[in-house]
């Protein structure tokens, strides 16, 4: 049975999900269903593509346009990840902040509920929540394969997805390892978008300067990678890096909020 916190934590965000998830549904068929009509112009955009946008999404193949180069352009090169970082920071910053700002952890945390129950639980919520919205997308491709003439390996699409996914989880858990240390939701909402702003222009300059290259080893963007992984499949090196980094950061949010003084 799902535990209380757990439960109240999908419950009170089943709009934002509902939301997000048929956004994410929407796109997948607009994407999938634009393929056919606009192959050609992405063709001579590869061939006339300027470094900077190499860096900004990635080697782009000088071979015929698949629906998976396209994916990997359009959708999982960069909209994906930000959409999900977007969700993700709110959610990591929220998770625990809203309680605190709205004085309702008090009551959670007078009832026999450990501070570490409270983590976890909002932990996996934001897990649950970010699966959701993460597998709209991939049924909307799903869908839209069948709809349109769009013969893409969905089995690609879905390690792609579950890299987004893992990609958001660790956002999520940055962010709200800031907030269980400090117990400011704004703060957390300011170090977690920085820090997806960072990583990004972490990708973009070794992308550009040679030297640099080393630089994409520190940016999150660089172990998610959707375009190679809709191309290639699933890179398990690169996914239990986020794996480890989203396990780091739970284990910080439950030490800071275990230790800190929340008024009680």
């Amino acid at each position: 049975m799902l535990n209380y916190i757990f439960s109240i934590h999908i419950i009170s965000r089943w709009k934002n999900i509902l939301i997000w998830s048929v956004s994410m549904f929407t796109l997948a068929l607009v994407f999938t269903g634009l393929y056919d009509s606009f192959k050609g112009e992405i063709t001579d955009m590869i061939g006339n593509a300027p470094k900077l946008m190499e860096a900004m999404i990635g080697p782009i193949s000088e071979d015929a346009v698949t629906p998976e180069i396209w994916l990997g352009i359009e959708l999982y090169g960069l909209l994906f990840p930000i959409l999900l970082a977007v969700i993700a920071v709110s959610a990591g910053a929220s998770a625990i902040g809203t309680e605190e700002e709205s004085g309702t952890i008090e009551l959670i945390l007078a009832s026999p509920i450990s501070r570490g129950r409270v983590v976890l639980e909002k932990s996996l919520g934001i897990m649950i929540q970010l699966g959701i919205v993460s597998g709209f997308l991939w049924v909307g491709i799903a869908t839209g394969s069948l709809l349109f003439p769009f013969d893409v390996s969905l089995t690609n699409v879905f390690s792609a997805t579950a890299m987004g996914w893992i990609f958001g989880t660790t956002v999520a858990y940055i962010t709200m390892s800031i907030q269980s240390l400090k117990g400011r939701k704004g703060l957390a909402l300011g170090v977690g978008s920085g820090f997806v702003g960072l990583s990004y222009v972490m990708m973009v300059i070794s992308g550009l300067l040679n030297g640099l290259n080393s630089l994409k080893y520190t940016s999150l963007f660089n172990y998610y990678d959707g375009r190679s992984v809709l191309i290639n499949g699933l890179n398990e090196t690169s996914f239990a890096v986020m794996l480890g980094l989203s396990g780091l950061f739970l284990v910080v949010s439950l030490y800071g909020f275990y230790n800190r003084d929340v008024g009680i």
